[in-house]
């Protein structure tokens, strides 16, 4: 088994905001919040294994980093040299900013280190095994706004451009962990016929407002009947916060499966933050506020991103 010399390489996997309202598990879009891992050492001795070290607090539960790895390793079949990494996230786990995706991916891409480059795509199928949905493996992988659609025999299409410089993305994050899991157990088995028109109609007007640069369209776009109505009672201050009235507060909606919070803004954006914190300042409730940029599409070669990350950029715990 040959052994890569990959000691010192960096991985840096973005986080993400997906659903943007009506494009539940479809849309997302990557986020200047990192995971990183930095490989120490090759170690042929300890095949198909991954040792860490966290700079930061340990997951809790599964390790998806090594969950994933393990996968990649079980589909493809290609034994491998253990590792032995250090990880450090800026990305809140359990606060619907694709925590669980960028960890997916980061192992995907740890056991692509020590084989051979694969399709994209590929990846963001497999992601499904784990994640479910597409839709922030596809910005983890892909950068930019992304839409993704798996196809009935599991593979997936998806495509990245551009978020509009123009626009800020917002983000409030209560200190209070929402699994995704609980968040998903409380919708509905089935919509009906008016809800999916409705959620149709907005995701459509979302792509065409933001290519057009119609900012008065998006409060519109960003509306949703799917899942967060169900997810409210999850959510603190997620009603006060969708309702919002102010000229900076463009759109608002919740961030994944919450509980973190997005509002778009834009050259206003400060004020925008003043006005979500304000939500928390009334709940008496510990958060974070993060005005973060959209990390980029990537070219062809996926993962160079040209980005160095910092240490959780925007933040600002209150």
């Amino acid at each position: 088994m040959p052994t890569p010399d990959l000691a010192g390489r960096v991985i840096d996997v973005p986080g993400s905001i997906s659903n943007l309202g009506p494009g539940f598990d479809a849309v997302s879009v990557a986020v200047a919040l990192y995971l990183r891992v930095t490989i120490g050492r090759v170690d042929a001795g300890a095949p198909d294994t991954i040792a860490f070290e966290f700079d930061g607090p340990a997951p809790d539960g599964e390790n998806r980093i090594a969950s994933a790895f393990a996968l990649a390793r079980t589909k493809i079949g290609q034994s491998v040299p253990g590792l032995h990494v250090r990880v450090k996230s800026d990305i809140p786990m359990r606060g619907g900013l694709g925590s669980s995706a960028a960890a997916t991916i980061a192992g995907f891409r740890l056991y692509e280190a020590l084989t051979t480059p694969r399709r994209p795509a590929d990846w963001i199928a497999l992601a499904c095994d784990l994640e479910g949905h597409p839709d922030n493996a596809a910005a983890a992988v892909l950068g930019g706004l992304t839409t993704s659609c798996r196809r009935d025999d599991g593979s997936v299409i998806a495509h990245a451009t551009a978020w509009p410089d123009r626009l800020k993305l917002v983000v409030a994050t209560p200190h209070a962990e929402l699994a995704t899991s609980k968040a998903r157990g409380v919708l509905a088995a089935s919509i009906p016929m008016r809800d999916a028109v409705y959620n149709l109609q907005r995701a459509l007007l979302l792509f065409r407002a933001l290519e057009a640069g119609s900012d008065d369209e998006l409060r519109e776009a960003f509306r949703d009947r799917w899942h967060q109505p169900a997810r409210t009672p999850l959510v603190p201050g997620l009603a006060e916060a969708l309702a919002l009235d102010d000229p900076s507060v463009l759109a608002a909606c919740l961030s994944g499966a919450g509980p973190s919070i997005l509002v778009v803004s834009d050259h206003r954006a400060p004020r925008a933050a003043t006005l979500l914190g304000g939500v928390y300042e009334k709940l008496a409730m510990p958060y974070t506020i993060r005005t973060l940029a959209a990390h980029p599409p990537l070219g062809r070669r996926w993962g160079q991103t040209g980005v160095a990350p910092g240490s959780d950029p925007g933040a600002t715990p209150v």
